[in-house]
């Protein structure tokens, strides 16, 4: 038998899947761990307890959250819901809007901020603009530019290209014929833009006929024409109950642009330069508006659009780069990158996280990086989560805090899994956490997190909070000290935490919507437990490419350093327990118990044979602070 000592300095590579059991040799087994659940990895490769998530509000229905920034200081939180949007400021409700999503739509609504409006768009649903306008909230349609009667729109030929329209004159009242089936009833009261101009169906004679009053001359030459010969060049309104509307939206380049619809999924329409609402493709000239379908050999649905350093486009089969500096339309290219291809059953917004793009790949089961080499000059989509597979399963949305520099991604069974980003460090780790619920939506507002949970059938507004240790959390302050805290219906009948004045008390069942202490206290935390776990990999010995993992092992001492850490439990293999002891030489009745800063000594018997059990593992649910930074061991092998 021979000693072998190791020393873990960080757990940088975060969570690692169980397929790496045997992968000694890679530099991320030295950094990583089997497990790492409701713990934050610190750039310097610490780990901690994640904060509490506290109460904020509870929420009548399923709701998708939204953040609209109007500067630094004034952020709003934007919650979807049947038929409403509530916006709230610090916590607080601020308006209640009528609008047009039902709750099964709002998982397939997208967003995108102007500098006092939030564009939304579905493909069911006319475009719609949520503003702030004089600190007072409306919904408004999205509207096109109307210039003398004409309404410039997109405009599109649905039927076959070969069918021409021609008309009895070039203005006032026509007649307009076609050489086959095009005009429906719906097109009463409709523009078509024919040649160079417009007109407006007044009404409909057969499917081939019809009447309309010329808005603007239909041709433009020298010599005067009393009438437009058949011609290919003319076009419906692309956007409509049939056909569909808009199916995501962003800005670019001064340009507002809209990808995709029912009919025409793979085309971009890009507004005029500075002119966000005109959408008329005049002349070709620098500054006017540009559309385009996305061709290739495989479907290219459009999925969401991000403005980084190019247009990136994100289909359902490929990825592609819109390039033009600036963008024109003689100069525009479209570029396929890479073929992952992005899911389509709900909008999953991309975010940006130094110069790269965060996306979920289509079979649902990866997150990618689409990020631009400068060496090839093209973007390459890396697996983020190769090492950590087995995390990922259907993502339902994702945010990014650039605070904390972390990706909250949620997944299809309620799981959040928090990707922490440091490029230049080359840290890219992974952790899991859970709650007793199911996580549903999250975003970012100015420094805060925000989630809605489902817990026992109710959903509830809650965010990340450095100031408590318990989920669905309450934080109560009182002037004087006392035994009754009230307010606490969401928790009736659950089976809460509680630390009065910083000091851990048994847990109670909320009744009454109210919890009773056992003696006053001034300051309380109510909530509900969760609780963190680290396992650490199997031990391997050797080194470089000649590492072997170790079949069987005994743990005879561990030294764990701990940073303001207040409760250490800790399994060696003969149950958790708790290291962290009161010194009996300090001990008073009325101090709690402080954070410890300090090497914890550990020592163990028996012997593991089985490369799936931890020589020791770390879990507790006390609602106290915790804090990791190394592992050095002394290990017995051979036996």
């Amino acid at each position: 038998m021979t000693n072998l000592f190791t020393s873990k300095t960080n757990f940088s590579a975060g969570e690692l899947t169980q397929d790496l059991l045997g992968r000694v040799d890679l530099s991320s087994y030295d950094n990583g761990a089997l497990s790492l659940k409701n713990v934050f990895v610190q750039p310097t490769g610490g780990i901690y307890r994640r904060p509490g998530l506290k109460y904020v509000d509870t929420l009548s229905q399923k709701s998708r959250l939204i953040v609209f920034e109007k500067s630094t200081n004034e952020t709003y939180l934007i919650v979807l819901q049947d038929l409403k949007t509530v916006i709230y400021q610090n916590d607080m409700i601020v308006s209640s809007l009528e609008t047009p999503w039902t709750e099964n739509q709002i998982n397939a609504v997208r967003w995108c901020q102007g500098s006092d409006a939030l564009y939304l768009t579905h493909p069911e649903i006319p475009p719609q603009k949520i503003v702030l306008k004089n600190s007072e909230w409306s919904v408004i349609p999205f509207s096109f530019l109307v210039q003398d009667d004409c309404i410039l729109q997109p405009y599109h030929k649905y039927c076959d290209d070969g069918i021409t329209l021609s008309s009895t004159a070039v203005t006032g009242d026509v007649t307009v014929t076609a050489s086959g089936d095009v005009f429906q009833d719906k097109h009463v009261g409709c523009q078509f833009k024919i040649g160079e101009g417009y007109v407006q169906i007044k009404a409909i004679s057969d499917t081939k006929t019809a009447t309309a009053t010329v808005l603007k001359k239909l041709v433009s030459t020298a010599e005067d024409t009393d009438k437009l010969s058949p011609t290919r060049s003319w076009g419906e309104p692309a956007f409509d109950t049939e056909y569909g509307w808009p199916i995501t939206v962003a800005f670019y380049q001064s340009r507002l642009v809209f990808g995709g619809s029912k009919r025409l999924p793979n085309r971009i329409w890009f507004s005029q330069s500075g002119d966000l609402t005109n959408f008329e493709l005049g002349e070709g000239y620098d500054s006017e508006s540009i559309e385009f379908n996305i061709l290739s050999d495989q479907d290219n649905t459009i999925c969401a659009l991000f403005s980084g350093r190019h247009l990136q486009v994100f289909t359902t089969n490929a990825e592609w780069m819109v390039s033009g500096e600036p963008l024109t339309p003689t100069n525009i290219q479209l570029k396929r990158q890479t073929q992952v291809g992005s899911p389509n059953y709900r909008f999953i917004p991309p975010i940006g996280i130094d110069g790269a793009t965060i996306f979920p790949s289509a079979n649902g089961f990866e997150i990618r990086e689409f990020l631009f080499a400068d060496i090839e000059q093209a973007y390459q989509a890396t697996d983020l989560s190769l090492m950590a597979g087995h995390l990922i399963s259907k993502p339902q949305d994702q945010a990014y805090d650039k605070h904390n520099r972390q990706a909250y991604i949620i997944m299809e069974d309620g799981r959040l899994c928090i990707l922490t980003s440091f490029r230049a460090e080359d840290i890219q780790s992974w952790t899991e956490q859970v709650t007793d619920g199911q996580f549903l939506s999250v975003t970012v507002c100015g420094q805060n997190v925000y989630f809605t949970v489902l817990r026992n059938g109710s959903y509830y507004l809650e965010k990340l909070s450095d100031d408590i240790y318990t989920d669905c959390g309450f934080l109560f302050v009182s002037q004087e000290p006392k035994t009754v805290f009230s307010g606490l219906s969401v928790l009736e009948g659950r089976t809460v935490k509680i630390v009065a004045d910083d000091v851990v008390q048994s847990s109670q069942i909320v009744s009454d919507g109210q919890i009773i202490l056992d003696y006053p206290a001034k300051k309380v935390e109510v909530g509900l437990a969760y609780t963190h776990q680290v396992v650490p990999l199997p031990p391997s010995v050797g080194s470089g490419t000649g590492r072997a993992p170790i079949s069987s092992a005994r743990l005879v001492k561990a030294t764990f350093r701990v940073i303001d850490t207040a409760s250490f439990e800790i399994d060696t293999g003969t149950g958790l327990h708790q290291e962290i002891i009161r010194s009996m030489s300090s001990y008073l009745l009325d101090k709690p118990l402080s954070a410890k800063t300090s090497d914890i000594v550990v020592r163990a018997l028996g012997w593991i044979r089985s490369p799936t059990e931890p020589l020791w593992y770390i879990q507790g649910d006390t609602p106290k602070p915790f804090k990791l930074v190394s592992v050095t061991s002394d290990i017995q092998i051979g036996g």
